[in-house]
């Protein structure tokens, strides 16, 4: 809550096993308040873009997105979470962008994409060079991520910003890809 000062309650986004999606809902007391936060898009936050956008008040309503419950007065106050319990934290990926790179991995998409699924989510971030999608060597199975590569370095710098996006009905996770021949 420290980046977002106007901040009354943050609901982190977990599955249902309690992993951090990588992605929260913040509430504001005024509107004034959340267009503030609005122009922090693109802001970096634990040395990572942020994406800011207004949250879909039709998925909050039909349950595709869970709020949670309000938070207490005691969990108003308490630290952040960069105190709470280590294994209550949500994780962030820290990832740094390798110089030179405009390659970006997406993971998490589902069986039933296609290149123009990736067009269309990356318009507005720069002409795409190639999309290549990951096989299993031994059985050829789709693996469900791939990595896209654009004709701009900076291209990567707004892809990145769509990770969370949802594409096919499920959230994919974008990373800035690592270079050929380098160890993780």
């Amino acid at each position: 809550q420290g980046f977002f000062p106007k901040c009354t309650a943050v609901h982190w986004q977990t599955d249902k096993r309690g992993k951090f999606k990588g992605r929260a809902i913040l509430e504001f007391s005024s509107e004034d308040s959340a267009k503030e936060a609005l122009e922090k898009s693109g802001q970096c936050l634990l040395d990572r873009p942020i994406k800011v956008v207004v949250a879909d008040p039709e998925l909050i309503k039909g349950g595709k997105v869970s709020l949670g419950s309000k938070p207490t007065e005691e969990e108003k106050t308490s630290p952040a979470p960069a105190a709470r319990n280590r294994s209550q934290q949500p994780r962030v990926n820290m990832t740094v962008k390798p110089e030179g790179c405009n390659v970006v991995f997406v993971a998490g998409v589902s069986k039933d994409v296609e290149d123009e699924h990736m067009h269309e989510l990356f318009k507005d971030c720069g002409e795409i060079a190639e999309i290549r999608w990951i096989f299993d060597r031994n059985t050829g199975d789709f693996k469900q991520c791939g990595c896209v590569e654009f004709v701009e370095e900076d291209s990567v710098d707004k892809a990145i910003l769509k990770a969370g996006e949802i594409v096919l009905g499920r959230p994919i996770r974008i990373k800035f890809a690592q270079p050929k021949g380098s160890h993780r």
